[in-house]
């Protein structure tokens, strides 16, 4: 009863959040203005033209960065100059400008940089800016008719890195062509309320930007450290999204990113880029399947591109990055997505009597197990049941409900492909079926079997785990690899030394039995091989993948459109169909392996569900994908050990 209690409550977790998923259903393909610009002078295009092919094959918004003090000396509308070398040109000749003139008469300071606007929507932007970096003693208006001079008191270097808002012929660009605008605003550490609501205000109605992706030398989102909360807050009066840039590494996390994200859930969107020297590396069509996958498969909803600097398959260098949007927007919609303004997860809250309820399959699952070995009572059910709503509802107390439910859905992590080793434990008893038809229906009843207990704690995972900060993967579920290595451990010593699998041992007749050759290669190769799962999971590792994997990734990707996990369909769905075809003799000798085989296999169904950045039914895809690979694998491995191995 109590299962059956938290299964339900899990459900009903999950079902709310898989509606959640699927109306957060738009995706924004956005260019990179800087670089675009660069390619297109590079090359000599012409950029409206250009861009308007762009947005024909399916590009919606172009990101325009803030214009940065270092590069005015490349505007068109402005320049600068630094005192030290006004300086020296008055040295050397007199200035015609009448305002330079006279300031060389009465005394260029060297600490002063002059910075020029030679028309009105120039100067009334630097007007606005300097006066939200610059105190109102450091900045003096030379002139105020056009062209504007402003001397500011800074140093040369320092100014080089003040932003100095949008430049409003990339703003008006976008907006003649249709485009969206997403604003690559930059952080001032001195930035209180005051200064992040003018910015904000202005990207959100003078250039009706709807998601904001921040930038700067320091990595920085708007109001590190001490203003977050104001950015949040005034995010969410201007109704704007912020853009959480998906790395692997931590030390490339934005500062400010996780407390953003936190206290902005509702209103917060994963943006995928690749970085220029990465991508010079990538094939096109690596470029294409990098963030079809990310759509598809990670919650991502800004695409963020950069100008592909390479021809492909006799396409012009204008072409290929047509074709390169046009690919990657119909890959979204292949996904069942649509191309837009990027649309974050509506305000997803999981109420605490919601928890207390799916949590209830934790004390079940462990009171069952406890319950096959012979502990049970009625002390004991009442012992789990307090334990567990203490935890929950201390933990909302508290204000650190997460960490309590991150502990339960390990718990369950790991004791539900228990729980399913345990149901098929009959199969390591069971005479071996007379024909092979036989043997294949028994295999794939044991699949069923352990594979249907284990997807009762994948449920239970998404249930306890499911918020718009993990559908984000800001918070992250972080037993990962302990559920990859503690599935197959517990159930090689369930296996190993209690009576249920047949196979009980004592340690004097461990000790007793001789290790054969085969036996020791088999226990290297094994510590090799988890050595190598858990130094490879998660997204990112030290060691690559090889070229024939990556190969036959993408291979899979294309047939099944959501590859399944090799140690799904390789190692422990074959394992369980196996099982039952093995003769007693072969069952003594390698039961072992196979407990491991499958604990392996059942950790990884529970793993697949853990990553909570990953669209409930592109899991419940690449599990049946996985499943129905691993029932011909396994059909194919009855078939020949029935041929080889006579009873």
């Amino acid at each position: 009863m109590l299962l059956a209690v938290g299964l339900l409550g899990s459900l009903f977790v999950a079902v709310r959040r898989e509606r959640h998923e699927h109306r957060a259903n738009r995706v924004e393909i956005v260019m990179d203005d800087q670089d675009f610009q660069s390619l297109a002078r590079s090359y000599a295009y012409d950029q409206r033209a250009l861009l308007v092919a762009l947005r024909r094959a399916g590009l919606t918004s172009l990101a325009v960065q803030e214009e940065l003090g270092g590069a005015v000396s490349t505007s068109s509308t402005a320049a600068v100059y630094p005192g030290t070398t006004l300086l020296a040109q008055a040295k050397l000749s007199r200035f015609s400008d009448p305002v330079f003139a006279k300031l060389a008469a009465n005394g260029i300071r060297s600490d002063e940089v002059y910075l020029v606007a030679y028309d009105a929507p120039t100067a009334a932007r630097y007007t606005q800016q300097l006066a939200l970096k610059f105190s109102p003693r450091a900045v003096r208006v030379l002139r105020r008719g056009t062209p504007t001079v402003f001397a500011i008191r800074t140093q040369a270097d320092y100014f080089t890195t003040v932003g100095l808002g949008l430049p409003g012929d990339r703003v008006a660009l976008a907006h003649q062509l249709g485009l969206k605008l997403v604003p690559r605003l930059q952080n001032d550490e001195r930035f209180q309320a005051p200064q992040i609501g003018a910015l904000l205000h202005d990207a959100a109605y003078k250039h009706d930007a709807h998601t904001v992706v921040f930038f700067g030398l320091r990595n920085q989102v708007l109001g590190y450290p001490d203003a977050i909360d104001d950015t949040a807050r005034l995010m969410r009066a201007e109704k704007l999204n912020f853009g959480t840039i998906e790395t692997y590494d931590p030390k490339q996390d934005q500062a400010g990113n996780q407390s953003l994200a936190t206290a902005l859930p509702a209103g917060t969107v994963r943006v995928q880029a690749i970085a220029k020297p990465e991508q010079d590396k990538l094939r096109p069509e690596e470029i294409v399947q990098r963030y079809d996958l990310g759509v598809r498969e990670r919650n991502v909803r800004v695409v963020y591109l950069r100008p592909f600097g390479h021809q492909w398959a006799g396409r012009s260098i204008e072409a290929t990055n047509v074709e390169l949007v046009k690919e990657i927007r119909d890959g979204i919609r292949k996904a069942g997505l649509t191309v837009g303004a990027a649309s974050p997860f509506e305000t997803f809250v999981t109420r605490w009597w919601e928890i207390a309820f799916a949590s209830l399959a934790v004390p079940a699952i462990l009171l069952i197990l406890l319950d096959l070995f012979g502990v049970r009572g009625s002390r004991w059910i009442a012992a789990f049941v307090a334990v567990d709503l203490a935890l929950v509802l201390g933990g909302y107390a508290v204000h650190h409900d997460m960490a309590a439910r991150k502990a339960l859905a390990l718990l369950a992590a790991i004791a539900f492909p228990i729980a399913g080793f345990a149901a098929i434990a009959y199969a390591f008893r069971a005479p071996r079926p007379a024909s092979l038809g036989a043997a294949i229906v028994d295999g794939i009843q044991v699949l069923a079997i352990a594979t249907v207990v284990t997807l009762a704690g994948a449920l239970v995972v998404v249930g306890l785990m499911s918020t718009p900060l993990t559908m984000l993967e800001i918070d992250r579920f972080t037993g990962v690899r302990l559920v990859l290595v503690g599935s197959p451990i517990v159930a090689l010593l369930l296996y190993l030394f209690t009576s249920r699998w047949n196979a009980r041992v004592t340690v004097e007749r461990l000790g007793e039995t001789p290790v054969t050759v085969l036996q020791l290669v088999a226990g290297v190769v094994l510590v090799g091989a988890g050595y190598l799962v858990l130094v490879r999971s998660g997204n990112q590792s030290d060691i690559a993948p090889s070229t024939f994997e990556l190969a036959l990734r993408a291979h899979l990707t294309t047939l099944l459109q959501v590859r399944p996990r090799f140690k799904e369909f390789v190692l422990g769905f074959p394992a369980l169909m196996l099982l039952p075809s093995l003769v007693p003799a072969d069952r003594v000798r390698w039961g072992w392996l196979f407990a491991l085989a499958i604990g392996v296999g059942l950790g990884d169904i529970v793993d697949t569900f853990s990553h909570l950045h990953t669209h409930l039914s592109i899991s419940v895809l690449r599990l049946v994908n996985g499943a129905v690979i691993g029932v011909v694998i396994g059909a194919i491995a009855v078939a020949a050990y029935r041929r080889l191995r006579k009873p």
